[in-house]
C-alpha cells in the first residue's frame, strides 16, 4: 500500500524532484479518498486542514453567487493538486465537485508544511501556482470590468442617438407592427370561417333530419 502511494505521488509534478526516501516518509501519512461523479469534495467556507492531490479523475473548482449561479475558476485532473491555500488557516475559498469518479491523496496541513520546509523547490512550485491562480482571477476581474464598461457605453450611446428614431430601428418596428397585424387578421379570419363552417354543418344536419 505504501509503495503504491509512493509511485502515485511520484507521478505528480510537485513531488517528481523529491528523493524516494523523503517520499517514503510522507507516503504512510497520506490518506486515500474516493468519490463518485458529482460528489462534493468540500464547500466554500468550510474549515480547511488538508490539501488534495488528484490521483485519478477530475474536479471543477467554482464559486457560487447569491443567486446560486456557478462561476467555474478551474479544473484539476490526475497529477494536479488543490487546496494548498489551507496553509493560511482560513476557510476554503471555493467549492470542489468531482466531474467523474475520482481518487485523491489527502495530505494534512502539518505534514504538508513540514514537507515544504524540507523541500524548497516544491515550496517554490506551490508559490508559483498560487501566483498563477491570483493572476487568473485578476484577469477575469479585469475582463468583467471591461465588459461592464462597454455595456454602459453602449447604453449611453443608445440614449444619446435616440435609438427609436434611427431609420433602421424604425424600419424594424414598422415591420414588426405589420407582422403582428397580419397575424391578427389571419386569426380573425380563421375564427370567422370556422364559425361559418360550423353553421353550415349545423344547417346541413337539420336538412337531413327534416327529410
Amino acid at each position: 500500500m505504501q509503495h503504491s502511494m509512493l509511485a502515485e505521488l511520484k507521478g505528480v509534478s510537485l513531488f517528481q524532484a523529491v528523493h524516494d526516501d523523503d517520499l517514503m516518509s510522507l507516503a504512510p501519512r497520506v490518506k486515500r479518498r474516493r468519490l463518485d461523479a458529482g460528489r462534493t469534495v468540500f464547500k466554500e467556507g468550510a474549515a480547511a486542514d488538508s490539501m488534495y492531490v488528484v490521483l485519478a479523475g477530475s474536479v471543477k473548482i467554482f464559486l457560487t453567487d447569491e443567486t446560486g449561479k456557478e462561476l467555474v475558476l478551474d479544473t484539476k485532473r490526475a497529477g494536479q493538486y488543490f487546496g494548498e491555500m489551507m496553509l493560511d488557516h482560513r476557510p476554503r475559498s471555493a467549492s470542489i465537485v468531482t466531474l467523474e469518479p475520482s481518487e485523491f491523496a489527502v495530505i494534512s496541513r502539518d505534514d504538508f508544511r513540514e514537507f515544504l520546509r524540507r523541500h524548497p523547490d516544491a515550496a517554490e512550485q506551490v508559490i508559483l501556482n498560487l501566483i498563477r491562480v491570483t493572476r487568473g482571477m485578476n484577469e477575469r476581474t479585469r475582463e468583467g470590468s471591461t465588459l461592464g464598461e462597454r455595456l454602459r457605453h453602449y447604453i449611453q450611446w443608445l440614449e444619446e442617438v435616440k435609438a427609436p428614431d434611427l431609420p433602421s430601428v424604425k424600419r424594424w418596428l414598422a415591420a414588426k407592427r405589420w407582422v403582428l397585424l397580419g397575424l391578427l387578421v389571419l386569426a380573425v379570419a380563421q375564427f370567422y370561417f370556422m364559425d361559418v363552417y360550423l353553421q353550415m354543418m349545423s344547417m346541413s344536419g337539420m336538412t337531413v333530419f327534416t327529410r
